[in-house]
Order: C-alpha cells, then structure tokens, then sequence
C-alpha cells in the first residue's frame, strides 16, 4: 500500500473507533505533523466515560439525505462477518436514522482515494450530498473550491459535546467547514520489561516527575541503544519511527507544518524556530546521536519493537497495544515534550464531516452527524473501557484534546515533505533544506489558492 495512503488508513481507523477490530498497522506516518503532519490545530475523542445524559429530540421535516462515503454496507456486512467487533459508526447509524425520522439515507459509496474527486464532480453536476467527510487530504480544497459550506447554520459549535480540536483544524478563512469527536493522539510507546532490565529510568516514570522533555528522551534513548551480542555492531536502539520520528517531534514543539489564516491565507512554517528545531533534534538523532537505526524504515520498527529490540516507538492512540502485542510489558506516555511545546499537546490525527453546498437537507445531515458522532463516541469509550482499561481510556481522551493538526491538502505538500527528509538524512544544514522545503510548499499553496 503506498505509504502516505497506509498511513492515514491506520489513522482513520483509530478515528473512526473501530475499537478492538484493529489491528493496527504501526504507523506509517502521515509523515506530517498531525499524523503525521506534525502540525495542526487539536482534536479528540471527548469524554473519558460515558455519560448517561438525555438525546435531544430532533423533529425533521425531511428524513431523505445523501451520504459520500468510504464503505458501502455490503463490504461492510463481509467485514463484520470476517470479524464481528468491526463497527463502524456511519453505517451502523443508517438504520436508526431511518427509524427515528421515517426517510431513506441513501449512500454513494467510493473507494477512499476517491472521496475528494467525486464531490467535486456531484457539486458541480448539482447532485444532491448532505453528508461528506472531513480529512487532513482534502481540505482545503473543499472549502476553497466552495464543496462545502459553513457548518455553523446548522450545528451549535459552542455545544461541548464536539471536540473543539476537530473544529478548529477545518476551519478555513475563519469560517469552520466540519465537526466532529474522532481523534488519536499519536503516543509514544515504551518496553518497560527492557527498560527494567536495562536498568534505565522510564518514560512513565519520567512524565510522572514532570521531566518528560526531548533531552530526557534522547539521553534514556542513547542509553538503550547498545550492542547486545558484542559484534562491535548496535542491534539494541533507543527509539524508531517512521521517518525518524520528525512529524513528532514538530506536533510536539507547539508548530505545524500548515497555517490556516483567518484571512484565507495559508502559511509554510518549514523556517519558524519550532519546525527547525525538530528538524535538527531528529537529524541528530540518525546521524549524531546514533539511536535510531537510519538505514531501517516504517514497518521494519513494529517488528524490533515486538521482538525486543527496539526499546520506544510511536503509534496512534490505543493501537498500540494491538499492533505490539507479545511477551514484554508495555505502556505509552505522550510524545515528549519541546522546547518550545505545551504541556499536554502533540501530533495525532483527527477527522470530521462537512455539509456540502448542494445538500437538500441539511438539517437532516446535521442531525445525523450528530447521531453518528454520538454512537462513535459512546461505542468506541465503552469498547476501550472494556479492553484497556478506564485508566488508560482517560489518559488517550485527556491528549485527544490537544491534538495539533493542520489539514495537508495542498499541492506539493509531499515534494516539500521529501525534501526535509531527504536534507535530514543526507546531513544537510537544516536551515539550507528548511528553505528549499518552504519554497516548494508556498509554490503549492499558490497553485492550490488560485486553480
């Protein structure tokens, strides 16, 4: 799977709470800040519990609406048989929406690469779609090529139950395009059975003095990186991730990659102090610092990780204790701290949904997302609950909340993403490929601003 798509994939799934029917695929990076986009605004699953509070009774004049999806419900009915845990909020909701309002939902389904191209073309041709999701790849197109409109005519943006970090990330020009409760905060995962035997502090007990930091991180990381068998040959690292971690350590030095402007501008942030800061810590750490295995990449630190080799790593939310299930005790604790980062704030993912300019209905597709949004909530919360454990349930929607995220759907983003990586491997100065990085992405804002 191309890695950009995969990456996502395991982020949307963490999103969507398809609960314990992940297996999560470790990480292949969104590569920025918010996943990988190291960037962006927030976001989160809300509350740690569910709370029993009274659904609001909403009277439709009209039940009919149309929605643009990823899954149809025959792949979705062989998904659920393949495994039954499977759940899947939107569609699980259809049927209760027709009960409740007497209408028909009917649903367009196309492959998930496809969501952004066929919009376009409905909006255009002026067919009806109420219901449209909201990811990092398609905004801001959406709100730019006007596909979508305000969402506030419709939805209380002030009501608590929605996850302000999902608002705020598809905001555009000002005005927010999409709500919603799904997020993952990316999380560092650590082998507390290596650690121990090791003897080197962990990174639980590190964020439990409040001396979580990048230069906490890098010190325990030297120190579990080591040549175990006495070939002169280090076969024991510290830490790995895709692309050497860089898209955390920019979400958790308080920057993303994107700025989206209350005038309708878009700013590239490759040469701000934050952004080259975790340029410069994550070259450091493949070519300086040694603790991270250069010549290795993606998945290749999922597998080291399970079998003992690889003493941290990252992945979305929960997952992890998915995707690394072995023999070792694990745990995760937040990305760590930089220095010019907040408490409490770091990279993940998130996602929403939008209603489109040629929505019939859109009181009716308000009222569903609401209805989908609560179910992905109460089901995913009560899942995890049972599964983890309410202790770390709570810790996962206390970050779900400060998810720095910027939407990545500009052109170009991917050309100036390869040429940060290219120039942190190949030991260029960070501030020579910063501006190379940041050249080609305005080049893209422009064309995305004006095509």
């Amino acid at each position: 799977m191309n890695k950009r798509m995969k990456s996502f994939a395991t982020m949307l799934a963490a999103v969507t709470m398809m609960t314990t029917a992940l297996a999560a695929c470790s990480g292949g990076g969104n590569n920025q800040p918010a996943a990988t986009n190291a960037g962006g605004n927030n976001s989160g699953n809300n509350n740690a519990a569910v709370t029993e509070t009274p659904k609001e009774e909403v009277k439709l004049a009209d039940g009919n609406i149309t929605v643009l999806y990823h899954t149809s419900l025959e792949q979705y009915a062989e998904n659920k048989a393949a495994n039954p845990d499977a759940y899947d909020p939107l569609l699980e909701s259809i049927p209760v929406f027709e009960q409740q309002h007497g209408g028909k939902v009917t649903l367009i389904a196309v492959p998930w690469g496809d969501q952004k191209s066929t919009l376009i073309s409905m909006v255009n041709a002026g067919e009806q779609v109420d219901v449209a999701q909201a990811h990092d790849q398609n905004f801001p197109v959406y709100p730019l090529k006007k596909m979508v409109q305000p969402i506030s005519q419709y939805v209380d943006l002030n009501d608590p139950f929605w996850n302000n970090a999902v608002t705020n990330a598809f905001t555009f020009g000002g005005e927010a395009y999409a709500v919603g409760v799904g997020a993952a905060p990316i999380v560092m995962y650590y082998n507390k059975t290596l650690f121990d035997n090791n003897g080197v502090q962990t990174p639980g007990e590190l964020f439990a003095e409040g001396n979580w930091t990048w230069d906490t991180f890098r010190q325990i990381a030297m120190e579990m990186t080591q040549d175990t068998d006495g070939d002169g040959v280090n076969d024991q690292y510290g830490f790995g991730w895709w692309d050497g971690g860089y898209a955390l350590m920019v979400g958790s030095n308080g920057k993303t990659i994107l700025s989206y402007n209350e005038d309708g501008s878009i700013s590239a942030n490759h040469t701000s102090d934050n952004v080259k800061e975790a340029m410069q810590f994550t070259q450091d750490a493949l070519l300086k610092d040694k603790y991270i295995d250069k010549d290795k990449e993606g998945d290749y630190f999922v597998a080291e990780f399970k079998n003992g080799k690889l003493a941290m790593t990252a992945e979305y939310g929960l997952n992890g204790f998915n995707a690394f299930k072995g023999d070792y005790e694990i745990d995760f604790v937040p990305v760590p701290k930089g220095p010019r980062g907040e408490d409490g704030v770091g990279p993940g993912g998130l996602s929403g949904w939008s209603i489109p300019v040629v929505s019939k209905n859109p009181e009716g597709a308000a009222a569903f997302i609401k209805l989908l949004s609560e179910n992905e909530k109460e089901v995913a919360t009560a899942k995890n609950v049972e599964t983890f454990g309410q202790e770390r349930v709570d810790r996962i929607n206390e970050l779900a909340q400060n998810i720095l995220f910027a939407p990545i759907g500009v052109e170009m983003y991917w050309d100036a993403n390869g040429a940060v990586l290219g120039g942190i491997k190949d030991g260029t100065p960070v501030g020579t490929f910063a501006e190379t990085a940041k050249g080609i992405l305005e080049e893209g804002i422009n064309i995305t601003l004006t095509q």
